[in-house]
């Protein structure tokens, strides 16, 4: 008899995975919730992009909305710039990688290593990468960028779980659901 519960709660909770919505669906696009709090956490548990301090106040294993809202946002962003990255058949070079880079923190190369030093090695080459697709998408629009980021925006078919929040693409921002006020979060990096 436990042979059969134990393969019946299996095909149950596999059938269940399989309904609920993603965290974000941007065009087609889906990012599971372990995968958008597997990226909060690295954000989170990197002293040089969130201060420790904040983190410890927390109960184990919970985020501040705001730094989910704000990596959300993020992911949004990124992936509209990989959307386009994707059309538009650009090429990925490590000289782009650098650039993005030393763009990002403003030539302060000994800062970006310590802060991209924070994340696994894996997150830190997905995001150099997301970043540096970011970058040529700007370049390959030159003038046209601000327009095409705009329009990105408010025509993409972006989906946020209600638990969340939800979408506003005249802003560009992810709105949080209502609830309690959560201690304001950091997430630049720091010098």
């Amino acid at each position: 008899l436990t042979v059969p519960v134990v393969v019946l709660l299996a095909v149950l909770t596999a059938a269940c995975a399989e309904d609920v919505s993603p965290a974000v669906r941007v065009s087609e696009v889906n990012v599971s919730d372990a995968d958008l709090l597997d990226e909060v956490a690295e954000w989170a548990h990197n002293p040089a992009a969130y201060p420790v301090e904040q983190l410890a106040t927390l109960n184990p294993g919970t985020y501040p909305m705001e730094l989910v809202t704000a990596i959300l946002g993020q992911r949004i962003d990124l992936e509209l710039h990989h959307l386009e990255f994707v059309r538009r058949r650009l090429d990925l070079t490590d000289d782009l990688r650098n650039q993005a880079v030393s763009i990002l923190f403003n030539g302060d190369m000994q800062t970006a290593q310590r802060a991209l030093g924070g994340f696994t090695d894996a997150y830190r080459d997905r995001y150099v990468d997301a970043i540096s697709e970011q970058l040529a998408v700007q370049d390959a629009l030159g003038a046209d960028y601000s327009t095409w980021r705009a329009d990105a925006y408010r025509e993409a078919e972006v989906e946020v779980s209600p638990r969340y929040g939800t979408w506003d693409g005249a802003t560009g921002q992810v709105v949080p659901p209502e609830g309690p006020a959560q201690p304001a979060g950091n997430v630049s990096f720091g010098a």
